[in-house]
């Protein structure tokens, strides 16, 4: 077996929908699988096109998106390697209900959808996975709605501040340092708003010394006392 067939087997063994499989289950599959090669910022599809494959990120992240007319960007989930895209467009032949860009340099595996619709017919097991998979996309995206329709700006970035501050955030004695990767119009898209509201709520978070920043270096002297202010009943 050369290079290329141990890479794509351990790329879909990674896959959750098919970590499962067998050896040799995963080598059918292997050679029914292709490749595609996507630069920073390429659209490897379109919101509203017609779906014809299971897309599995093998190398990169994919920002999935949907937008407005007006140019307005809503952030859904930047997908990583080993992730899946488009599963229930895929299974159920219908049309991509969002829009995936390339964030960085990417490789796709690409996987036909009859295929990918006979790999869950056949294993039992892949189709429950695919439903668990489903499921989490379907919870996150309620609490997208959740955030989207009670939340305010502030209270949004609050708590995107405070999540980074845990996940990736360094202890330097009370305090808590982590480096901001988005830039606003990034963090804009995400929190469903305005790249100026977001200068001007890290503004004030600043002004109220609730965070220090310098350049993307964001500083939480104390972060409970930051999540505090993203209780809507504060």
């Amino acid at each position: 077996m050369g290079n290329r067939e141990t890479e794509l087997l351990r790329t879909l063994r990674r896959v959750p929908l098919f970590n499962e499989l067998s050896e040799a289950e995963l080598e059918v599959l292997a050679a029914r699988t292709a490749s595609k090669s996507y630069e920073s910022g390429a659209i490897v599809f379109s919101e509203g096109d017609l779906c014809r494959e299971l897309l599995i990120v093998e190398a990169g992240s994919v920002r999935l998106y949907k937008s407005a007319r007006n140019g307005r960007e809503q952030l859904i989930a930047i997908e990583r390697a080993g992730n899946t895209l488009a599963e229930a467009p895929a299974f159920d032949g219908g049309r991509y209900s969002v829009t995936a860009r390339a964030q960085d340099s990417v490789c796709l595996l690409i996987l036909d959808a009859d295929t990918f619709r006979r790999v869950c017919v056949q294993n039992p097991h892949v189709a429950i996975k695919l439903i668990k998979v489903l499921g989490h996309r379907l919870r996150h995206l309620d609490g997208l709605v959740e955030e989207l329709s009670f939340c305010t700006v502030r209270g949004r970035l609050i708590a995107h501040l405070s999540h980074l501050a845990r996940e990736q955030g360094r202890k330097r004695g009370d305090c808590v340092e982590f480096e901001l990767k988005e830039n606003n119009e990034e963090l804009a898209a995400r929190l469903g708003t305005v790249r100026e509201l977001i200068s001007r709520n890290l503004g004030r978070l600043h002004g109220d010394g609730l965070i220090e920043m310098r350049r993307r270096t964001v500083r939480i002297p104390n972060l409970e006392t930051l999540e505090r202010e993203a209780d809507p009943t504060h």
